[in-house]
């Protein structure tokens, strides 16, 4: 393994890039807690009245809290690489997707700070996760190259940076994958890879086959190749609804699949520039399958926080406030998910959803939601 090298610093803000890298991984810093001053805005409720946690409070650096993905990106930063090796260790067939999510943990600590992780390597040399840390390490510093503007307000040399980094990462990906060839992660990875090197879709699908020989129902996979599938990367409005009803349709009981179809809502939103998509029997359907998946989903699942921002969006959005409410609660003062971060300032979006839904739940009497 060469020396690894940190190049750029700061926060990947990567809307633009994937999903996955912006919030599926979801404990990097996108940044310091909004100061009160920037949520000057005028609001129509009191969050206190209603156990809400005041704007100036939201976090808007993770989906939901953490505790054990902090304590363990702290001590990694303090040089102990053995904390984040045996936690690493933890995972593994019985839940590829937590090993994913958390594999997302230590590559943006290590791209914040690579000196632990080289630490583990020359203790360790050919240990399968540090490579695999190392490969992804290699990726979240390709998007944190490029930046999160669209490719008309991107340089040339900042294209450049993206493109050199994501080709070091792919020998660095079958190197982790030839070490550990049960692990999809390392053929996770590759999805973002494929995506910024525009892969072709045959390309793709050799990929996707290696992915799902793995593990057919990885969360983070599919949210990864949702982009793929996008228009604004490799594919169309067409192959990325049809990717998403496929994976919702032979998601098995537990998972909670079906929320790619509102990963996609949002998406075609942005494509639309309208709100057009909220009012169609499919959005509705959507929601109703996601709830469905939701109460099934074993407690304190990994992936509760992020699908709970969805669906406080799209019950919004649809008007249904009550259910709105009951989303907005659980997910507390954590404001770092999608689709809050799509937006230049997720504190201000996520503020101004809640206080429309507390206001016309207010209005409407306060209905308590149905019953599923």
């Amino acid at each position: 393994m060469e020396p690894l090298t940190l190049i750029g610093g700061g926060v990947l803000a990567s809307s633009l890039i994937t999903v996955p890298v912006m919030a599926v991984k979801n404990r990097h810093l996108h940044g310091e807690k909004t100061s009160d001053a920037v949520l000057s805005a005028r609001r129509a409720i009191d969050p206190a009245k209603y156990g809400l946690v005041p704007a100036g409070q939201l976090d808007a650096r993770y989906a939901g809290p953490d505790p054990e993905a902090d304590a363990v990106r702290e001590a990694v930063l303090a040089g102990d690489w053995r904390t984040a090796a045996g936690w690493f260790a933890q995972t593994g067939r019985d839940d590829w997707d937590l090993r994913w999510y958390r594999l997302g943990v230590l590559a943006y600590a290590a791209a914040e700070d690579d000196r632990w992780l080289r630490a583990w390597y020359a203790e360790c040399p050919g240990d399968p996760a540090a490579a695999l840390v190392y490969a992804d390490m290699l990726v979240v510093l390709a998007g944190q190259a490029r930046g999160a503007a669209r490719a008309r307000h991107t340089s040339a040399r900042q294209f450049a940076g993206f493109h050199r980094l994501l080709e070091e990462a792919l020998p660095a990906c079958r190197e982790a994958a030839r070490l550990a060839p049960d692990d999809p992660s390392p053929w996770v990875v590759q999805i973002t890879i494929a995506q910024g090197l525009g892969w072709s879709h045959q390309g793709f699908h050799a990929l996707w086959a290696q992915i799902t020989a793995r593990d057919p129902h990885h969360f983070g996979a599919h949210m990864s190749a949702l982009q793929y599938w996008c228009a604004k990367w490799r594919g169309s409005r067409e192959a990325m609804f049809g990717f998403v009803d496929q994976a919702a349709a032979s998601a098995p009981w537990g998972s909670l699949l079906p929320a790619l179809r509102l990963y996609a809502v949002v998406e075609q939103e942005l494509a639309d520039n309208s709100f057009r998509i909220y009012l169609k029997p499919y959005t509705t359907a959507a929601v109703d399958a996601t709830l469905r998946a939701l109460d099934q989903a074993p407690p304190g699942h990994h992936r509760i926080p992020m699908v709970r921002h969805l669906l406080a969006q799209c019950l919004f959005m649809t008007r249904r406030y009550a259910e709105a409410v009951e989303q907005f609660r659980a997910v507390g003062g954590y404001v770092g998910g999608v689709p809050w971060t799509y937006s230049a300032d997720p504190v201000k979006a996520f503020v101004h959803a809640r206080t429309h839904t507390f206001h016309r739940w207010e209005k409407a009497g306060r209905p308590n939601p149905p019953r599923r």
